[in-house]
């Protein structure tokens, strides 16, 4: 409900009803003089308004002619009440009014009755959609054609009771025009000014005037249909003016249509009713349109900054850099559930899991400058330079390219010289259907596993374990050869652990061990390990071979070592064969700083004398020559010894017809010194024997 309806539901408009006295109208039903709601009696025709109300029979009137004594002043007063809202009966009224004969109203005072027509043709110009200032002058003009001060006092011809009604009809449309002042000002202070406005052409607001449309048109209330006739006038001028339409007026007129359909018996009403309702409805369906397009546009609006907004975003996040960097952010985690998630497998008949991925968690992880290598390589290509990885396409993400990191299995062949091997990675079981000394094996992920191969021979059971990492995509040929052998460990200290690959396989027995039989394997080492002077020392590591049999021999550097023997004890015997040839000098001084004891070592004296009997004139020697084999040297509780054999070769004069003698003595525990950097002889000990003596004669 608008303003202006609820305007008029708490003031007293004029009557569109003559008759509904339940509505607190104020005029007769009968003759339409304005009554009071205490009145029993209509003052003007006598009209029983008790037996009205109560819906009794009327008793029977004198006289019918008091109703045709007012008829023309009540239809003025009709017309005033209703000008504003039916144009229509503003019009019927007033050409009533302007129509009837004097003799109709005798008693009623001329000035009467031209001041309520003149009041009722300005009213009747009143349109329902003009500007409030228009309204307000035209209900200026109204109420100074009714002015009290020259109607109060009636004519001494006019009789009381009519002068007196005609005082109250008088005062009462005086009332009226200020109510209807008083609703034009509030329904101008409720208007909104900045509300949309329509004009309505004027053929739209003209009242018609003519004797056609008089004869067609119907009236629109009881007193009309009273008061009709068939005369019309042509003072009844219409006042037409285009003016804007607020949204109050554009609803009253509505409201007021709605009312006119229900009760018009008019055949012409419903066509002004649909013509200006549809001149009236279209500017709010416009409205309504142009708010529903602008709603549409602001919505498209939104919508397109998102998707642009999504776009933009889209294209950064879904970047192949983007993508690239959060994939090897999740190989970075070293977690296997994550890093199978982010990888697939180029083969299709292996699937990546985290179980077969933990190989390459666990090279990755020791390396981490290959995930740094790899992600700079495949920053430029779709591939690793090794073959390992891959970034490839891989459908999309909505519009955007998707790229998939990729990881390349990867084939071994596994050769052994035993027939039927049983192979494992990382524990797994990889033998193949038909075991055979060459097996290839996979496809399995890059990366570093634990490699085991065993079998059976001579009732025991051999095997090999590496560690090996597998990167490259292409096919290596990996040797696990099983081969027994047995090292014949020899050195230089009496007591030492022998120790094969970091294992532990026996202790030294006066400074030899030979291995039980032991698997080969590429690369496999030996060394010694042992304590001297409260201090643990190690050989230098010895390779094996895959010789059955094979000697090795490692020696400790800090007490003297076989090589060392070998070359004291070559000198030393060169320096006394040099001593026997007559045309050298006896140089047994040189010969003396090779032992201990110098001059007083009896082993000293013992070659001295040797030399001494070589070198007389009788003895036909040319010169003996001496050969040294050192077989062992031995350190114990701070004592070395040495097991040697020497060979005598001496060679006699030609004029005495003997031949070459070979001999060949043999000492056992013969001592040095402990001190390598100066190692001397302390003795040859007791155990000399000669092995061999070739004499010619």
């Amino acid at each position: 409900m608008n303003r202006l309806s609820q305007l008029k539901m708490h003031t007293h408009l004029f009557a569109t009803d003559l008759g509904d006295l339940g509505a607190g109208e104020f005029f007769c039903p009968n003759c339409g003089a304005p009554i009071m709601t205490s009145d029993k009696k209509c003052a003007n025709c006598g009209y029983d308004l008790i037996a009205y109300r109560e819906g009794r029979p009327q008793p029977a009137t004198s006289s019918a002619s008091a109703t045709t004594k007012v008829s023309a002043a009540s239809a003025a007063a009709t017309v005033a009440s209703s000008a504003v809202t039916s144009e229509s009966v503003a019009e019927s009224a007033v050409v009533s009014a302007a129509s009837a004969p004097d003799s109709a109203l005798p008693e009623v005072d001329e000035r009467v009755i031209e001041s309520a027509a003149s009041a009722a043709a300005i009213l009747s110009s009143i349109q329902a959609d003009e500007n409030p200032e228009e309204i307000m002058a035209k209900l200026r003009a109204a109420t100074q054609q009714l002015d009290p001060e020259n109607l109060s006092q009636p004519d001494s011809a006019q009789p009381q009771s009519s002068a007196s009604l005609s005082s109250r009809r008088e005062a009462h449309i005086a009332d009226k025009t200020k109510d209807i002042s008083d609703i034009v000002d509030q329904v101008r202070a409720a208007t909104d000014s900045t509300q949309p406005r329509e004009h309505l052409l004027p053929s739209d607001l003209q009242i018609k005037s003519d004797a056609a449309a008089d004869d067609t048109a119907k009236p629109a209330t009881r007193m009309a249909r009273h008061e009709q006739t068939t005369e019309s006038t042509a003072d009844n001028a219409t006042y037409t003016a285009p003016r804007t339409i607020t949204p109050e007026e554009r609803a009253a007129a509505s409201m007021k249509l709605q009312a006119d359909t229900a009760e018009a018996e008019s055949e012409a009403a419903p066509e002004t009713t649909t013509k200006s309702a549809s001149k009236k409805v279209a500017p709010e369906e416009k409205v309504r349109v142009h708010k529903s397009k602008r709603k549409w546009w602001i919505i498209a609006l939104i919508v397109v900054v998102i998707l642009l907004g999504a776009f933009l975003f889209g294209s950064q996040y879904f970047s192949r850099d983007a993508q690239l960097n959060r994939a090897f952010a999740v190989l970075a985690t070293n977690n296997p559930s994550q890093v199978s998630q982010v990888m697939v497998s180029s083969n299709n008949d292996l699937r990546l899991t985290p179980g077969n991925s933990r190989p390459f968690v666990r090279f990755t992880k020791a390396n981490p400058q290959y995930l740094k290598t790899s992600k700079t390589q495949l920053a430029k290509s779709n591939s690793t330079k090794d073959g390992t990885l891959g970034f490839i396409k891989d459908g999309h993400h909505f519009i955007f390219t998707a790229y998939q990191l990729t990881i390349t299995p990867t084939y071994r062949t596994i050769t052994t010289d035993l027939p039927e091997p049983s192979i494992y990675l990382d524990g797994q079981n990889v033998t193949a259907k038909t075991p055979a000394s060459t097996q290839k094996i996979g496809p399995f992920i890059p990366g570093t596993y634990t490699l085991k191969v065993e079998a059976q021979t001579d009732d025991k059971t051999l095997s090999r374990t590496v560690h090996p990492t597998f990167l490259a995509a292409d096919a290596q040929t990996i040797d696990l050869t099983l081969k027994p052998v047995t090292p014949a460990v020899h050195s230089n200290v009496a007591n030492a652990t022998v120790y094969v690959n970091n294992q532990n396989k026996g202790t030294l027995q006066n400074g030899q061990l030979t291995l039980p039989a032991l698997n080969w394997e590429a690369n496999s080492k030996l060394h010694l390990e042992t304590k001297i002077a409260g201090k643990t020392v190690k050989t230098k590591a010895v390779t094996l071979t895959k010789d059955a049999k094979q000697n090795i021999e490692a020696d400790f550097t800090a007490v003297p070592t076989k090589a060392q023997a070998q070359d004291l004890l070559s000198r030393l015997y060169q320096s006394a064969g040099s001593a026997t040839n007559a045309t050298n000098n006896n140089d047994t001084a040189a010969l003396a700083a090779f032992f201990k004891n110098w001059t007083d070592a009896a082993a000293y004296k013992k070659l001295a004398t040797f030399i001494t009997q070589a070198r007389a004139t009788g003895s036909n020697i040319e010169q003996t020559d001496f050969k040294v084999q050192v077989d062992q040297v031995l350190t114990d509780d701070d004592q070395t010894t040495v097991n040697f054999n020497v060979t005598y070769t001496t060679s006699y004069v030609a004029t005495s017809g003997l031949q070459t003698r070979v001999q060949t003595y043999s000492y056992t525990g013969a001592h040095l010194t402990t001190s390598t950097k100066n190692l001397q002889v302390i003795d040859f000990g007791d155990n000399e024997q000669k092995t061999a003596d070739n004499n010619a004669n």
